[in-house]
């Protein structure tokens, strides 16, 4: 199960991180771009790097699905590569569509690219999320309050839930909704690191058992220790992504030896974190 294999690995190693493997094809160093398939080159390489200081990887599949074949065939092979080393695949596509489209979605993430969670887009409401949550292996973490600086156009509108009720913030009915819709234990939500009070708020609402997803340290500014606390990493749910930072440190042939160091170095702050002495 994605949440028990999860909270295991981040016990187990003290580490919060998820590499992205945003690998855009442009930004790909010259020494793997010519190969017949430079997205998964790139990709296996930093997978062998970096797997023992990660608790999951997280591809944009975006990225792939615009190289046609060639990428959706990286994706798999991409998935694979992590599995063997017991890591589990989070598939970024923020789908968000009903009934038969969205089973489909769902079969297309979890059956065909044997993904273990997915990013979903709540706006058509619980039709849009049910579909993914009956694979009760696998996770699903719902776009709650997003790290890009055009949120505030919805996220943080003034809104009431239900006839009656005060008005709060858009991002916090979302998160109200993620909390009932999680009947079978394996939703979670996607909150922005670069917003830590937005981030504690919404634990608040989940509860310590719900699995969160932060994007946005490194290259977008979130803060790694902010985040840590906001988003109660000791519950061993918190599942912090960062992509450029890691798989861009290099443009040269050491890339695989950059992504590790970098790697490293977040990882080793996750890990003083867990070991960090507790104040009575």
């Amino acid at each position: 199960m994605y949440n028990q294999t999860l909270r295991q690995l981040i016990k187990d190693r003290q580490s919060v991180l998820c590499v992205g493997l945003d690998s855009v094809y442009e930004k790909l160093p010259a020494c793997v771009k010519n190969e017949a398939a430079p997205q998964w080159i790139f990709n296996r390489a930093v997978i062998d790097a970096t797997h023992d200081l990660v608790c999951s990887y997280k591809i944009n599949y975006a990225f792939y699905a615009a190289r046609g074949a060639k990428g959706i065939e990286a994706v798999k092979q991409s998935i694979h590569a992590a599995h063997a080393y017991g890591v589990p695949v989070i598939l970024d596509v923020k789908w968000g569509d009903i009934g038969h489209t969205a089973e489909y979605y769902a079969m297309s993430a979890f059956d065909e690219l044997e993904a273990d969670a997915v990013t979903l887009n709540p706006y058509m409401g619980e039709d849009a999320i049910a579909p993914f949550r009956k694979y009760a292996e696998r996770g699903s973490y719902i776009l709650c309050f997003t790290s890009n600086s055009s949120r505030r156009d919805l996220q943080t509108k003034q809104v009431v839930s239900e006839p009656g009720e005060k008005t709060q913030p858009l991002y916090e009915v979302v998160a109200e909704k993620i909390r009932k819709w999680n009947t079978s234990g394996n939703l979670g939500a996607v909150v922005g690191a670069t917003a830590p009070e937005e981030l504690e708020t919404v634990r608040a609402i989940l509860g310590p058992d719900a699995s969160i997803l932060c994007p946005g340290v490194g290259v977008q500014g979130g803060d790694l220790e902010d985040v840590l606390y906001a988003g109660g990493a000791e519950n061993h749910n918190l599942v912090i992504n960062v992509s450029r930072a890691i798989i861009n440190a290099s443009p040269g042939d050491d890339f695989d030896e950059a992504a590790r160091r970098e790697a490293q170095m977040f990882a080793d702050q996750s890990r003083n974190f867990f070991n960090r002495p507790i104040e009575d």
